[in-house]
């Protein structure tokens, strides 16, 4: 009898030990037979690390928060980024270009930069264009992607980047709609209704603090490279005598920009010192109420009414899709996609095509809630059928939130907030679908953005400070229209210059053919 009580009990320890051995394994599942449904499963992989370096506008996700723990988990990835202040990243990328201490992956947001071109040159990144081929293997890369996108991104016809695609609507002009009304003026149609209004705001202490101090318009990268210039006609190709496809900067038509942006400076519309502003001050500035207009992505409008409510109660951003211009619109057309995160040279092929495997479940459907705005009934609810943040997504959801990712398009990704109501964001959609029937063709992509030129790459990085010098000195009035105009014309005569406008016209031709 006590020796079947001990056979016994020796068995139940047996197993009490294997038991415990299961659960100190780490997590690690093996293969086998399951007892709840006997059916065989496979031995779960050791997670995919990956280093990578993204662009930070504000508060990004932490590596330990509940949100990238989940990320992690249903991936199976073990991901760490390198989070880069915005105004510093293009700088952090030269530097670690320059380096060659590459993370697995770098999010790039300008595949026509001449840093990227040169790295691409120098065997920097992953050619992954083969890996990807009929993209059978990567079936959501293909469907809920825009296709285009993988063709203008190219470099030299290869894929150097997984584009983060959308849609082509994104950014317009925020104006102060209560600075009008007090003043008795309309919202702007045109530029030339733009520079009346836009000066007599500035003239007429908006605030009321009693001070001259207020700002009409920010210069700052994206305003200059994007939203104005255009109604210039700088989105329209311009030729050389030879047929060569003259860089948009050194057109006249820029310089008549230049002129109209002189105007406003003399009219103190311009930030005095608009050649300093970055990014983040930019946004700080207009949001304290210190200035009138802020060019931005459509979708931050709700924020940014509510952000400068803070300020002043009466506050009332409105969005401005495009102004007329006297030789085009001043707008944004988005590529079709905001660059993309390439692949370091460094990694093997097993590791690429794991990183393809990884975005190709990212750019799932049913993931884009998940990559954008997080965790459901914790970051989020879905309202009305429109993913809305909870309180706490108030507070971890920002526009880094997806930088390190690549998710299915959305045509109104850049356009629909997560803070706002359905007929909020419905209301923002009727504004930047005007961009698609603007002046009876609709917006104009920046060619630029996309054309390519090894001479252009490496003469181009030599004079950029010089170019944006003349260019600061030209709308402050430090000299005159003349002088920026025959600056502009000393460079196209330049023999190096006109050999890179005949490389921008072989790479029209190869991205757009007999488009004019």
């Amino acid at each position: 009898m006590k020796k079947n009580v001990w056979k016994k009990c020796g068995l139940c320890l047996v197993m009490l030990l294997t038991l415990l051995a299961a659960g100190c394994s780490g997590g690690k599942q093996e293969s086998g037979a399951t007892e709840e449904t006997g059916k065989q499963t496979e031995p779960q992989q050791e997670p995919l690390k990956i280093t990578g370096m993204a662009n930070l506008y504000n508060l990004a996700p932490e590596k330990d928060n509940e949100f990238w723990k989940a990320m992690e988990e249903k991936f199976n990835v073990d991901y760490t980024v390198d989070w880069v202040p915005t105004d510093t990243y293009e700088q952090k990328i030269e530097l670690v270009l320059s380096s060659g201490e590459l993370p697995d992956l770098m999010q790039i947001q300008n595949t026509s930069a001449p840093s990227f071109q040169k790295a691409v040159e120098a065997g920097a990144f992953y050619d992954i264009t083969e890996l990807l081929g009929d993209f059978s293997e990567y079936p959501n890369l293909k469907n809920n992607t825009n296709q285009n996108a993988w063709v203008l991104s190219k470099i030299k016809e290869k894929n150097y980047i997984v584009p983060r695609t959308r849609g082509n609507l994104d950014s317009g002009l925020m104006i102060r709609k209560d600075w009008l009304d007090e003043l008795g003026l309309k919202v702007p149609e045109t530029m030339e209704e733009f520079k009346d209004t836009i000066t007599k705001i500035v003239q007429s202490d908006p605030d009321g603090n009693g001070a001259n101090d207020t700002i009409g318009l920010l210069l700052g990268v994206e305003n200059m490279d994007g939203f104005w210039p255009a109604a210039f006609g700088t989105r329209d190709i311009e030729r050389d005598a030879d047929g060569g496809i003259i860089y948009e900067r050194l057109t006249d038509k820029y310089a008549n920009y230049v002129d109209y942006m002189r105007e406003l400076y003399s009219n103190g519309a311009v930030a005095k010192e608009f050649a300093l502003i970055k990014g983040q001050q930019a946004e700080e500035l207009f949001l304290s109420g210190k200035s009138a207009t802020y060019v931005k992505n459509a979708w931050h409008l709700y924020r940014l009414n509510e952000e400068c409510k803070k300020t002043d109660p009466n506050a009332e951003v409105v969005l401005i899709p495009y102004l007329k211009g006297p030789d085009g619109y001043a707008h944004i057309y988005d590529l079709g996609y905001f660059g993309g995160m390439a692949i370091s040279a460094k990694c093997s092929e097993e590791k690429v095509k794991q990183i393809l495997k990884f975005f190709d479940a990212t750019c799932a459907e049913e993931n884009y809630n998940f990559v954008n705005y997080g965790i459901e009934g914790v970051q989020w609810t879905m309202v009305d059928g429109t993913p809305t943040l909870t309180e706490r997504g108030e507070q971890e959801v920002t526009n880094s939130f997806n930088a390190p990712f690549i998710f299915a398009a959305n045509e109104f990704a850049k356009v629909d907030s997560p803070l706002a109501d359905k007929a909020f964001n419905e209301s923002t959609r009727e504004t930047m679908k005007k961009l698609y029937t603007m002046g009876g063709t609709g917006g104009k992509i920046d060619k630029f953005n996309v054309l390519q030129s090894n001479t252009w790459t490496n003469i181009w990085a030599q004079c950029t400070d010089e170019f944006a010098s003349m260019e600061t000195k030209a709308i402050s009035g430090a000299i005159t229209k003349q002088e920026f105009r025959d600056y502009q014309k000393k460079l196209r005569e330049n023999e190096d210059f006109k050999k890179a406008f005949q490389e921008f016209s072989q790479s029209y031709e190869e991205f757009f053919g007999d488009e004019q």
